[in-house]
């Protein structure tokens, strides 16, 4: 009885294990939020854009740099500070020739007893000093270093926003080349759907005997055909989403929805505001360049400052003691406090110094051509996205227009083929032709936007952008060509 109660007892005991784990599997599977995989990502534009600031790994590399350099400026300044040491030596002596004087006598007298509470005969020494030093003139060396520091620090913030302005331009490209293969597809699909709405249509007037069967051929070919485009489409999609994913840092297998739309409900744009079109451009690569001028004249100047002389002053304060046992707390301890002042005058090293220097020279003569091909490079990129944000928007206008025609051209041949006044290949003809004005809409309309994205990149600062009508904001554009100035980049050599 008591076998059966027992085996009664395990197979309800594995009945609710059972229960609790196939209840248990679907939370696992869906996961808390905001930490399972499953969850869905929303992203905005913006978001993506801080997301990526935060998280990515080039903006984490340029931080840790931008550390590096404040940890070399304070490294530059320790030089022109005191230096404070402090040391305990112990020092165990097991044989020494001062032992045997006076060993005859029989008695620690005489000679022995001279050097045993000395460096020389005691078995134990006991050192406790402190050291402290100042540079007092070094030609400018230590003042060029600190220089050279602190602008490599500047120069490395600006490298920091530099990289995080070209972070945000890609992650902006990335998030609207996903929405229009998005985009892409939604036109791709409506061209499907529209396919088998005709082959339907089609079968419909064959039956009745009102269409010939190559009317049917040919709408039956018309919607296999569109099938490739459909999956062609949604391959871009995804592959331009798992770009994104990997700018912003989002697992593989978690799904992102994009929250900012490739076009507005209302038909407008973003725009350069015109009260912005005649401000200073802010780019930090210029920064960071000049920085790097300065940080090889510094060197340069501190290179130089090898040949002269250098004063210094020293201090050292110590405390010894020679006790017979190990432990020193029943000896007496002996004080010695000296200063010293020294000056090293260089008077030949092989001409080491005079090729440092002629490579210092050499390094800021390169730094100085650097910062002139960054700053014309530079204006070349402001020319470029000017240039390009005037034709965009002047494209993205005329095609919205021919979508128009096209959308109307459809709807024309829809109606005649249906009355019997056009042919079903004058139908297909319209519908691929409309198709087409609506993906070359959406790639003007991502052209558009990545040229003004461009623009801020080149410019090195966010612009106020304003919502404008089509037709009014290429109108602006136009306007800003015309207004944009370059006039603040210097170029050519500058010492």
């Amino acid at each position: 009885m008591r076998e059966g109660n027992s085996l009664m007892l395990l197979k309800r005991l594995f009945l609710l294990v059972g229960l609790v784990t196939v209840l248990a599997v679907p939370a696992v599977a869906q996961g808390p939020a905001g930490t399972g995989r499953t969850t869905t990502v929303t992203l905005t534009l913006d978001e993506a854009v801080n997301r990526a600031l935060a998280q990515g790994e080039e903006m984490q590399t340029a931080r840790a740099q931008y550390r590096d350099a404040q940890g070399q400026v304070r490294e530059a300044l320790a030089g022109a500070l005191p230096q404070v040491n402090g040391s305990l030596t112990y020092s165990r002596q097991f044989a020494s020739i001062y032992q045997s004087l006076g060993s005859g006598t029989g008695s620690d007298t005489g000679i022995t007893s001279l050097f045993k509470n000395s460096p020389f005969g005691a078995p134990n020494s006991w050192n406790a000093s402190v050291t402290a030093s100042q540079l007092l003139f070094s030609a400018g060396k230590v003042g060029a270093g600190l220089k050279a520091a602190k602008a490599f620090r500047a120069g490395t913030d600006a490298q920091q926003r530099e990289t995080a302005a070209d972070v945000a331009f890609r992650v902006k490209r990335a998030y609207l080349q996903a929405q229009y293969a998005e985009r892409v597809l939604e036109v791709a699909t409506a061209g499907l759907e529209e396919a088998r709405k005709e082959l339907r249509q089609v079968q419909l007037f064959q039956r009745a005997g009102t269409r010939a069967e190559y009317d049917l051929l040919r709408a039956q070919v018309d919607a296999a055909n569109q099938e490739p485009v459909v999956v062609q489409a949604q391959g871009n999609l995804d592959l331009a989403i798992l770009e994104l994913k990997r700018l912003v840092n989002v697992p593989v297998d978690q799904d992102v929805t994009l929250a900012t739309p490739l076009t507005a409900p209302d038909g407008t744009i973003p725009a350069v505001a015109d009260e912005t079109l005649t401000t200073e451009i802010e780019r930090p690569a210029l920064t960071a360049a000049e920085a790097n001028v300065q940080v090889r004249r510094q060197i340069l100047r501190g290179t130089k400052a090898d040949r002269w002389p250098s004063l210094s002053v020293q201090s050292t304060f110590s405390e010894q003691a020679f006790p017979q046992q190990v432990l020193p707390f029943d000896a007496r301890f002996r004080r010695n406090w000296d200063a010293q002042v020294k000056v090293s005058v260089p008077l030949f090293n092989g001409f080491r110094t005079e090729a440092q220097v002629a490579r210092a020279q050499a390094a800021l003569d390169q730094a100085i051509a650097q910062r002139n091909t960054v700053q014309e490079q530079v204006a070349l990129d402001v020319a470029q996205a000017r240039a390009e944000l005037k034709r965009t928007g002047s494209l993205l206008a005329a095609r919205r227009e021919t979508v128009r025609q096209a959308q109307r051209a459809m709807h024309l041949a829809s109606v005649r083929y249906a009355n019997g006044l056009s042919t079903q290949l004058e139908v297909s003809d319209a519908r691929l032709l409309s198709q087409r004005a609506g993906m070359n809409q959406a790639q003007s309309t991502l052209d558009y936007l990545v040229a003004l994205a461009q623009l801020e990149r080149a410019l090195g600062r966010p612009l106020p952008l304003e919502r404008k009508p089509l037709e009014q904001a290429a109108g602006t554009n136009t306007e800003a060509d015309a207004r944009i100035g370059m006039t603040n980049i210097p170029l050519g050599s500058q010492r």
